[in-house]
């Protein structure tokens, strides 16, 4: 019988199992909603530095989840 959910097995796994989850509350509406105002920071919308940070963060969980997978593989 094949699982639907994996769950991670390591500490690190749990901790960008963690991010992840973080990352993508961190992009869903209610958080949104408080973004969103009429701020501007370095002339751009707070909306808009808000989903920067968010796009720069998730590429920094996958290649700190790319270099655990490659150091598992190699072990």
């Amino acid at each position: 019988m094949r699982r639907f959910l994996v769950l991670p097995t390591s500490r690190a796994g749990w901790g960008l199992f963690i991010a992840f989850v973080a990352l993508v509350l961190a992009g869903i509406w209610p958080v949104i909603g408080w973004v969103n105002r009429a701020t501007l920071v370095m002339g751009l919308p707070l909306l808009v530095v808000w989903s920067y940070m968010i796009m720069f963060a998730c590429v920094a969980v996958m290649l700190v989840g790319n270099r655990i997978v490659e150091r598992d593989d190699h072990e």
